[in-house]
């Protein structure tokens, strides 16, 4: 069994209504504002999924600039291409993050959010988006780390099995604690680092964490002992709970933003 989260139809269609929530989109605007970008630049989107921070950016630089999303999943890049339809100047390639075919110094900008978790070789990843990048040109980097999790349930013993299966979904769960030394290494200078919670003390439909619940529990059915039926009552537990109005979810994502000398 593939032990890493594969982006298929299904999973495609679940992540799209996490991207959409409210929670997501404030955190968008948060890589924007990062970004710092102007019109007519170039940028690079790597993981580019659905293509919501891609449009948002090619409104930005506008028609004399470009913007190219990278992406490994077939089903993201299409929904990608249907989203940026009307703005040409945005482009989607099929690639992952370790050999991207690009060419040297050809982007102002690169952004790479919740990406380089499930990337082999984090390392080789960042040497290829330093030469892609010009001198002097920007990287934002967004990634979770999963330890930080806070998810309330009476049934402890079973939240801890389900968030250690759900651990599988990527290469490495704990990625910021060594992104900072990662981008030095790559020849970046670390130039800014901010701490983006994904913070919902109360249940909602249009939330980040109820929307991550079904897709969660389609991942971890099946893994460490967890059958269908018990991840299912899991979520049932969590939505239970909400309507109650006993619930609170909180994970912590790290920005970090460097510049190519």
């Amino acid at each position: 069994m593939n032990q890493t989260l594969q982006f298929d139809d299904t999973a495609s269609a679940q992540l799209l209504a996490v991207y959409v929530t409210p929670d997501v989109a404030a955190q968008r605007q948060q890589i924007v504002q990062a970004l710092a970008l102007r019109p007519g630049q170039s940028v690079l989107d790597v993981g580019s999924g659905p293509g919501l921070l891609a449009g948002a950016m090619a409104d930005i630089v506008g028609e004399r600039g470009a913007v190219c999303g990278i992406d490994i999943s077939e089903a993201m890049l299409a929904i990608a291409a249907s989203h940026c339809a009307d703005r040409p100047w945005a482009r989607f390639l099929r690639s992952d993050a370790g050999k991207l075919p690009l060419a040297d110094a050809a982007f102002d900008v690169a952004v790479v959010t919740q990406v380089l978790e499930y990337v082999s070789d984090v390392d080789a990843a960042l040497l290829e988006l330093a030469r892609v990048l010009r001198p002097g040109g920007r990287l934002v980097v967004l990634d979770t780390d999963w330890d930080s999790i806070v998810w309330h349930s009476a049934d402890r013993a079973r939240m801890q099995r389900v968030l250690a299966a759900w651990d599988a979904h990527l290469v490495d769960p704990y990625l910021p604690r060594t992104l900072a030394g990662r981008l030095r290494k790559a020849g970046f200078e670390l130039t800014a680092q901010q701490l983006i919670p994904m913070f919902n003390p109360e249940f909602a439909v249009e939330t980040y964490s109820n929307r991550m619940i079904d897709f969660i529990a389609a991942f971890v059915a099946g893994r460490e002992g967890i059958s269908a039926e018990e991840a299912q009552a899991w979520a049932r537990e969590l939505r239970h709970d909400g309507a109650k109005g006993d619930y609170f979810f909180s994970v912590n994502r790290y920005l970090f933003v460097a510049r190519k000398p």
